[in-house]
């Protein structure tokens, strides 16, 4: 890279991964860090919870509640679709503790909800022009108070989980003085109440990667349930349909088999190798979708750094024709000088032996991959005859693909010049057979 020392460029990132938090976290009610902005979500790997701030860093006083008392929770959907949220009490002597939150959930809804959602209705996984402090076009619920609280000093967690496209967990956390109001010794079980923007008044939500919280801990997901990016629609895991005696542990969908050598599906969930910590804010892009079904198994590696002066890293001659290969550009995300693009690939003929090219716009005079994500790696980068990069597959079944399957590559790269649009409208893409 021409300007930036790969040394200042890992401080740099190091420095994204503590201070670019971001996407969704509670604005109303306020909470211990008092959240407005897209830099205090609270997210691994920096921020793990199970709140914005611990006990003792807690900033905002604790409000005077009854049992059986409503409160009105909002938070911006901020331009990430799907996923749930859990609300969880927990005693606030207690409340630096996952566990103590996981022993009280009292309720799980659908991360839009409340008035929230994309500003174009035919793209369900696009973005909105709400503000990121939710004050207007807020995603919203009200809970009640739960009746066998008893009177002192309790906290309620909110955690989203489940939201596209590789998104880890995040925590919001509002401390309570809980005193008077009808009193109850039997705690009520854990409900789930579905319905969202792609799905209202149904029994489901649409989510990514995981239907439970402690999954994807850090960003991307790296442990995720089901098909790395791929959108899923059903419960919660684990707790009951409110109105129903089903339990959502029969109808969520089976997991895929963490075996690199098999498509069938088990009950086990799928494992996935974890990768560098470089985690995102806020997107900026406004065209996020999602691809069809995924048909080949999923695995997360990292890329390795490749030398920008070679003259040119591959043979080009043996290009695959357009239209037995599809390549889209479906998401591009920026932040500061690093942006992440995910590429859709729909094989129509077998494949074997593939590298795909991203020609970069003439402009990106700075542009180098620093990691690939998800069946790619990169070969190589160089500047002539074009600026490009020459992804190629890391592993075996990745090599092989067949007819009709559809594959997702993310690339993070460095950017000094270029918007999101910009980047989407411009970058060209290209396959070869080695």
């Amino acid at each position: 890279m021409a300007f930036i020392s790969r040394l200042v460029l890992a401080l740099f990132l190091a420095l994204c991964i503590s201070y670019v938090y971001g996407h969704s976290y509670v604005t109303s009610p306020q909470t211990r860090s008092n959240q407005k902005q897209t830099n205090s979500g609270c997210r691994g790997p920096t921020c793990l919870g199970p709140c914005d701030a611990t006990k003792a860093q807690a900033r905002t006083p604790a409000v005077t509640i009854a049992r059986g008392g409503s409160i009105n929770v909002q938070w911006p959907r901020n331009n990430h679709a799907g996923g749930f949220i859990r609300f969880a009490w927990s005693p606030t002597d207690q409340s630096d503790s996952h566990t103590s939150f996981d022993n009280g959930v009292q309720e799980i809804h659908c991360h839009e909800v409340g008035g929230c959602g994309p500003d174009d209705s035919s793209q369900p996984n696009g973005g909105d022009s709400g503000p990121a402090d939710g004050s207007s076009r807020a995603c919203q619920t009200t809970i009640k108070v739960p009746s066998h609280l008893t009177d002192g000093t309790w906290t309620l967690q909110w955690a989203w989980f489940g939201g596209a496209f590789a998104l880890g967990d995040y925590y919001s956390c509002i401390d309570y003085v809980i005193v008077g109001g009808a009193f109850s010794s039997q705690k009520s079980d854990a409900l789930f109440y579905g319905g969202d923007f792609t799905y209202p008044n149904q029994p489901k939500c649409k989510f990514f990667n995981t239907d439970r919280l402690h999954a994807c801990v850090n960003e991307p997901c790296n442990n995720p349930v089901f098909t790395m990016y791929q959108e899923q629609a059903g419960p919660a895991f684990g707790v009951a349909i409110a109105g129903s005696n089903i339990s959502p542990s029969l109808t969520t969908k089976a997991k895929l088999s963490p075996s690199l050598t098999t498509k069938a599906l088990t009950s086990s969930p799928m494992t996935t190798s974890r990768v560098s910590s470089v985690t995102t804010g806020k997107s900026q892009s406004n065209s996020l979708t999602t691809g069809v079904k995924v048909n080949v198994p999923t695995s997360l590696t990292t890329g390795a750094r490749a030398s920008q002066t070679q003259k040119n890293c591959a043979s080009l001659t043996n290009q695959v024709d357009s239209s037995k290969a599809d390549l889209t550009i479906t998401a591009v995300d920026t932040w500061s000088n690093v942006f992440r693009m995910e590429i859709q690939m729909d094989i129509h003929i077998d494949l074997s032996d593939w590298m795909i090219q991203v020609i970069w716009p003439a402009d990106a005079t700075e542009t180098e991959v620093q990691y690939v994500f998800n069946a790619g790696d990169l070969k190589c980068s160089a500047t002539v005859p074009t600026r490009h990069s020459m992804i190629e597959p890391v592993a075996k079944w990745a090599n092989v693909l067949k007819a009709g399957e559809t594959m997702f590559i993310e690339i993070r790269a460095t950017n000094t010049n270029m918007k999101a649009d910009f980047i989407k409208s411009n970058t060209q893409l290209k396959m070869f057979r080695k």
